[in-house]
């Protein structure tokens, strides 16, 4: 996969995550529950607007329409807030989600040349992530 196609990959992976994360603040069930969502869409903005920027830069022009998977992600979350509620028990689904976005960090950042300067954006971004997991985890524990 080559650096654009991967990079492509993580933005739209992030449109979707912020898009999920916008649909769980209106359905969360306490303050605490919807500022870690808050917390994590505004993350997923900020390292979309990292992704946009470094795209712009390589003169691609991304698409801000996000995926298919968004609107399945909006339907899922709200089923569950519907059927379980979104407190700290739905914590370990977004935490899921959000490994599998790290994923997509490593494909980007494997695929993006070590004298490339965006690899030191992907990798301040991917940590941030991690962090935020781990206080994810933290929470639902």
């Amino acid at each position: 996969m080559s650096d654009i196609e991967a990079l492509k990959s993580l933005h739209t992976t992030l449109i979707d995550a912020k898009k999920s994360y916008d649909t769980a603040i209106q359905d969360a069930e306490n303050p605490k529950t919807k500022a870690i969502f808050e917390s994590m869409s505004s993350l997923h903005a900020r390292a979309h607007a990292d992704v946009h920027a470094i795209l712009l830069a390589k003169g691609e022009r991304p698409d801000e329409s996000g995926s298919f998977f968004s609107l399945v992600h909006k339907t899922v979350i709200s089923v569950r807030s519907a059927v379980t509620g979104l407190g700290a028990t739905s914590l370990p689904s977004f935490v899921d989600g959000e490994e599998r976005i790290l994923g997509a960090y490593d494909k980007a950042i494997e695929a993006t040349a070590s004298s490339d300067p965006a690899l030191e954006t992907l990798h301040k971004d991917r940590q941030m992530l991690v962090a935020a997991i781990a206080d994810m985890k933290a929470e639902a524990a």
